[in-house]
């Protein structure tokens, strides 16, 4: 599925707030970091940090952690391809990119 033309959303803006999601739950969920890291993804992606929060707010639903699920397909098809991958390899990907025949090592 697309995204809307003018949101700002994309895979890549998908695949960031996936990280943000993978750092938190290595991290424990801990008080006050998901509003940093929204902040601090806000600065790169020309979101609003309240939509990056809300974004991975999906993807804990998703992922089971909580129960009210209001993800987008988009989202659950991230989260489908890159659930597996450690918070290093999500930022490989998203430092040197990934073509469609190369396969990233964790």
């Amino acid at each position: 599925m697309g995204y809307m033309s003018r949101s700002g959303w994309n895979d890549e803006n998908e695949l960031r707030c996936l990280l943000v999601f993978k750092k938190l739950e290595r991290d424990g969920f801990p008080r006050g970091d998901l509003i940093k890291y929204s902040r601090e993804l806000a600065l790169l992606s020309n979101l609003k940090a309240n939509s990056i929060s809300a974004k991975v707010c999906n993807y804990k639903s998703v992922a089971g952690i909580i129960a009210n699920n209001n993800s987008s397909s988009n989202t659950e098809r991230i989260y489908k391809g890159f659930k597996d991958f450690s918070v290093e390899g999500i930022e490989k990907i998203l430092c040197f990119g990934l073509a469609p025949d190369v396969e990233i090592e964790e």
